[in-house]
């Protein structure tokens, strides 16, 4: 590319970063975990010839709000100053040479931003921008914990009322109280079209997954999550060995390339999983669609947090049809919040694919900045 062109498509000018307090209720997804309070940390990029594009990455923390991916994306705002933002690949591949000591969260909000920027500049949804291969993705409830079996049963039926058709629960991650519940699901809703999928957390033993997996297959979900933590691939290599049952890693830990083309090789998994935040954003994460697919296997994103982090991910499943199912957290009008755009799932069960360009949700800057803990801007 000449000068004269890159000239010509803006440089980095001025990144703000913004540490939000979501306004979320406390939650929890494990019995084991407290009340977490939960965090957006947004990049915001601009460049010369007045483009803007923005970045959500949602994290979690017990006693205060998450400083940390932004503290990660200080050491970089400074050398992204002044650089070409169309060249996303580059930028990307410099600023990973820096995650020794720079999470691939602060990454993430930082990439996800240079691709908002570009689809913004070329007027375009960026889920159109990457190939728009469909207009649409069945979305699941992903569950908080309950307090026993008969409040997901009344759980299911609020929710079918709002269009969902396909649940993912977390509850005890004790073998045979998840097994309870899940029975007492499976009695009252089998044969009636629904899906259902469970999160063990990565709490179970191999003897105990296996039987847990077992007896899923035989009731007929759709896959068992995180029966193990990821880095146990002999584990889940062994259990796939066993069982019918389909069976997905949390996608938490092992997100680079490489490492899930290991897993794919030794038959670790039937699915991949990965969050475009954690993997260190939209750059890497096509990559690992693109992996999975040439692999045969579909990529399962785990998407849970407000909008704007979740965007990221939609527009991924969006761009791709190597993936069944967009992650909802319920209730999902708590995650919702105005200031950072709205998700919404149909009458049908489905999420439908913004309109807007780049990751067509609209942002209150004003809210955005009186609702930060914690800024930083460098210009």
């Amino acid at each position: 590319m000449s000068a004269r062109i890159e000239d010509s498509i803006g440089r980095i000018e001025r990144i703000r970063v913004y540490v939000v307090d979501t306004g979320v209720p406390r939650f929890s997804w494990s019995p084991t975990m407290p009340g977490l309070l939960t965090t957006n940390t947004i990049a915001r990029v601009t460049t010369s010839d007045g483009i803007e594009g923005a970045g959500g990455v949602f994290s979690c923390t017990e006693n205060d709000f998450d400083r940390a991916v932004a503290e990660g994306m200080r050491p970089l705002l400074k050398g992204l100053l002044g650089r070409a933002a169309l060249r996303r690949e580059s930028i990307w591949k410099w600023m990973q040479l820096r995650n020794l000591s720079v999470p691939n969260t602060a990454i993430a909000g930082l990439d996800i931003a240079m691709w908002d920027l570009a689809a913004k500049r070329a007027n375009m949804p960026l889920y159109m921008f990457l190939g728009g291969a469909r207009d649409r993705v069945k979305a699941y409830a992903s569950t908080q914990v309950l307090d026993g079996p008969g409040d997901y049963v009344g759980l299911i039926e609020e929710l079918r009322e709002q269009g969902f058709s396909a649940f993912k629960f977390h509850y005890k991650c004790e073998p045979e109280a998840d097994l309870e519940m899940m029975r007492l699901v499976h009695k009252e809703f089998h044969g009636q079209g629904l899906d259902f999928m469970f999160d063990a957390d990565a709490y179970y033993t191999h003897k105990s997954a296996l039987r847990v997996a077992r007896e899923m297959s035989d009731m007929g979900f759709v896959w068992l999550e995180a029966p193990f933590p990821d880095h146990d691939l002999d584990g889940y290599r062994e259990l796939r060995r066993r069982t019918d049952m389909t069976i997905l890693p949390a996608g938490n830990s092992i997100v680079e390339l490489a490492n899930i083309a290991h897993a794919m090789r030794h038959d670790c998994w039937d699915r991949v999983r990965i969050d475009a935040t954690t993997a260190g954003g939209l750059t890497p994460a096509r990559k690992v669609l693109s992996l999975a697919e040439a692999n045969g296997y579909n990529v399962e994103f785990q998407s849970w947090g407000c909008a704007l982090s979740m965007a990221a991910n939609l527009h991924l499943m969006l761009s791709n049809d190597n993936c069944d199912y967009f992650e909802m957290p319920v209730p999902y009008s708590e995650f919702q919040v105005d200031a950072l755009g709205r998700i919404e799932v149909d009458a049908d069960g489905y999420v439908n694919a913004p309109t807007g360009a780049g990751l067509g949700l609209e942002l209150d800057w004003d809210e955005i900045e009186e609702r930060s803990v914690y800024k930083i801007d460098v210009s």
